[in-house]
């Protein structure tokens, strides 16, 4: 069984998530003309489903640190916007945290200014 137009193959009996078939479109996406070898697409598949079981279970970790038994798509976006600069399209980073520059007491300027005043006067008068 094939999910339709996501080129998954989810039939027990095959150990691929992807298909020769979807490998074979994308390379004719980006150079009609172009086949691979048949070897080639092994190694595309293989890595392709290493990547994929890598991202799970990453994913799953993250989800499991959240004390959640529910994957979201938060934990497969955090990983992979993280550690593989990919971003999900249609999906905004729901958290992006600004950096706050920190406001200093202006009594503890005048403070840090009198020390400082005090160590020039001290080294001045003892040359």
């Amino acid at each position: 069984m094939t999910s339709p137009g996501s080129g998954l193959d989810m039939s027990e009996n095959s150990s691929s998530l992807i298909t020769k078939r979807k490998i074979q479109e994308m390379v004719a996406q980006i150079d009609p003309s172009e086949r691979l070898e048949p070897e080639v697409e092994d190694i595309l598949l293989e890595l392709a489903d290493e990547f994929i079981e890598s991202v799970t279970q990453f994913a799953c970790r993250l989800a499991t640190h959240r004390k959640s038994s529910t994957l979201e798509v938060k934990d497969v976006q955090l990983h992979l916007e993280r550690n593989w600069n990919i971003r999900i399209p249609g999906f905004a980073s729901e958290e992006i945290r600004s950096v706050r520059k920190s406001t200093v007491p202006s009594s503890h300027t005048q403070k840090v200014t009198a020390v400082n005043n005090a160590k020039a006067s001290l080294a001045s008068t003892s040359k």
